[in-house]
């Protein structure tokens, strides 16, 4: 009796499991631009047209951890197009290198996609930069970074 209870509950067991994996469609995804110093992979921006909307996704490599054992680990932010956000949050980005804005205390909080994005003035081996920073990870960027990303050169 036991045996067939136990056998019972694992059927059922497995089927729930199995239930709660839902498998994406393939997406078709288009890079934009793409920054790998000295090869290794720092940031990517690709988009995918789907209906009427395009959708971007910038993945980056997350600079929190800097240290001696630090591993590799990369953050992502999944966006709309809808209102022209591409434009908009590349301007934002390239703000950060005007000269009304280029005291420190400048800085930029906003929505983007699903995630709160946190801009603020860095300082990088060959100049001043800007710090993207989510509750996930933070890359930092320089203004010719941002045009190639942004496939902008």
């Amino acid at each position: 009796m036991i045996r067939i209870l136990i056998s019972i509950l694992f059927v059922v067991g497995s089927h729930i499991a199995a239930a709660q994996i839902t498998m994406a469609e393939k997406v078709d995804w288009k890079p934009i631009g793409k920054l790998r110093p000295l090869g290794t992979m720092k940031a990517s921006l690709e988009y995918s047209v789907s209906g009427r909307d395009t959708i971007y996704f910038l993945f980056m490599k997350d600079f929190t951890n800097r240290g001696e054992k630090a591993e590799s680990k990369f953050f992502s932010i999944k966006f709309n197009g809808i209102d022209n956000t591409f434009e908009k949050f590349y301007q934002l980005l390239k703000s950060f290198f005007l000269d009304e804005n280029r005291g420190n205390s400048y800085t930029q909080a906003f929505r983007l996609g699903d995630q709160m994005v946190y801009l603020q003035h860095t300082l990088l081996v060959t100049g001043k930069g800007v710090k993207l920073s989510t509750k996930v990870g933070d890359i930092t960027l320089s203004e010719g970074d941002i045009d190639k990303l942004f496939g902008k050169r």
